[in-house]
């Protein structure tokens, strides 16, 4: 009988500790566990059970971040916020038929840190009673600023290239620096041309013909003229 009797209230205390385990089990998270200086960061507790009463108190380092605000995940009723502790939130709401599963907070990082816990602690729900959330650290870095490329070097302009080509040469370069006028023709031996080219006629030969057509001419034109 006493066994039966003692394997019975075995039983119960297990059956009340699930129960207990199971109205109290919350979670803690953040957003981001690196934050950058000036960026936002929310951080949530999580109910695995929804109640329509909660009160948390969530603490956190006031030199890292700035609370900026506090909500749950559906309306309870008025949500009452006490933050004049400096690195401690109070957040309190209820409601006769809404339920809520979650609450959140908003911080602003402020200074760099290495870990900054938040610890939620004292969350009190329906059922009245009272217990510790987990907590969660947060590192806050220097926004790191883009760099700027380096300016690449200008290419230098390259050397332009003389207009003259250098495979031609000029008509000066050819015939000499100064063109001698009076200077007799000369053929690709360098012999003084005394001849007609193909025709072979002596040069002065020919001279002397148009001299004497040119005097006939004008006794000529003399005759006709008287």
């Amino acid at each position: 009988m006493k066994k039966k009797i003692l394997g019975i209230v075995i039983t119960l205390v297990i059956m009340m500790g699930m129960m207990v385990s199971q109205v109290n089990a919350a979670t803690i998270s953040a957003s981001n566990t690196d934050v950058n200086k000036g960026d936002e960061l929310t951080v949530t507790v999580n109910l695995e059970n929804p109640t329509q009463a909660i009160d948390l108190v969530l603490t956190y380092d006031a030199n890292s971040f700035e609370y900026v605000k506090g909500s749950v995940s559906s309306s309870i009723g008025d949500l009452t916020v006490n933050d004049t502790v400096a690195g401690e939130v109070r957040l309190s709401a209820a409601s006769a038929t809404n339920s809520t599963t979650s609450v959140t907070y908003t911080f602003v990082a402020k200074e760099n840190t290495d870990a900054a816990a938040f610890n939620a602690s004292g969350l009190v729900t329906e059922s009245g009673e009272e217990f510790t959330v987990d907590s969660v650290s947060v590192s806050v870095v220097e926004k790191e600023e883009p760099t700027q490329p380096e300016n690449p070097e200008q290419p230098t302009n390259p050397e332009q290239p003389s207009t003259e080509n250098p495979g031609e040469t000029t008509n000066n370069e050819q015939n000499g620096s100064e063109t001698n006028t009076d200077a007799p023709l000369v053929d690709e031996n360098g012999k003084v041309i005394t001849k007609l080219p193909q025709t072979g006629v002596n040069v002065y030969t020919v001279i002397a013909g148009i001299v004497v057509v040119a005097i006939a001419t004008v006794f000529v034109v003399r005759k006709i003229r008287k």
